[in-house]
């Protein structure tokens, strides 16, 4: 096996203990780079410092929506202004619209959302969205702004959501969800996409895919993702890996094969 993990957090407590091991046993198991994300000025720091210390680390970087109520003000804007344009980054985000824990900041969430896709075309990158019990608002953020390059991280949704973001020119990160006895939608939606707009992620350390889930999610465990999408679409594990090494190295400028 040989894919990207385009959507981890390596740089989390949670791997304190152990994260130089937990990069080897990925690679031992053919995960050939990871793409970490910066959620907040703190981990565009912490990752900055990984992607400097292992060459198969990328960075990408924004403002979790979970974050915005707190943070987004015009100084974040502009120090994620400066860290666009180190010209360090494979991606902007994680961004989007997340109202699972509360809708208060509803507003706010779609007016950063929509600032940091306009940060990300400005500098010709990829955008990296979340969403949670949020379809319909990052739709109509994304409906103002046509196509748009990046991925629906996480993809939870069904062929409809699927198709509309596919509509918007997003790739669909597929992960741990799609293992799940619960993701019947979400693998008839992964059946019908278009090959070259998929793409491998663990969002490590969570969402660990079956038969693993409910302990620390790891960039190792992605080959039960790749069975997962090759049962799906009916072809070998093989051909997921080769396929989506190349989306990965497309989209975010890798220069990985």
């Amino acid at each position: 096996m040989v894919v990207v993990d385009t959507h981890c957090h390596l740089d989390f407590p949670q791997f304190d203990e152990d994260r130089r091991e937990v990069i080897e046993r990925a690679q031992s198991n053919g995960v050939a780079g990871f793409i970490l994300i910066g959620i907040e000025p703190a981990s565009w720091k912490s990752t900055r410092r990984l992607a400097e210390s292992h060459s198969c680390v990328w960075r990408a970087a924004g403002l979790h929506p979970n974050s915005v109520e707190d943070r987004w003000n015009s100084e974040l804007e502009a120090a994620l202004r400066d860290e666009i344009a180190t010209g360090a980054l494979v991606a902007v985000g994680e961004t989007g619209v997340d109202l699972y824990r509360s809708k208060a900041s509803r507003n706010l969430q779609m007016e950063a959302f929509d600032v940091q896709i306009e940060l990300a075309a400005a500098a010709g990158l990829p955008v990296v969205i979340h969403q949670r019990n949020a379809e319909q608002d990052v739709l109509s953020v994304l409906a103002r702004h046509g196509q748009v390059r990046g991925v629906m991280h996480c993809f939870g949704g069904d062929w409809d959501f699927a198709r509309r973001c596919l509509d918007h020119g997003l790739h669909l990160g597929i992960g741990g969800v799609a293992t799940y006895k619960s993701a019947a939608a979400t693998r008839d939606a992964i059946s019908k996409a278009p090959e070259d707009r998929l793409l491998l992620e663990t969002d490590a350390p969570f969402l660990a895919p079956d038969p693993n889930r409910g302990k620390r999610n790891e960039p190792a465990f992605l080959d039960h993702v790749v069975e997962t999408v090759a049962e799906c679409r009916g072809t070998t594990a093989a051909l997921v890996e080769a396929v989506t090494t190349r989306n990965a190295s497309d989209l975010f400028g890798l220069g990985v094969s």
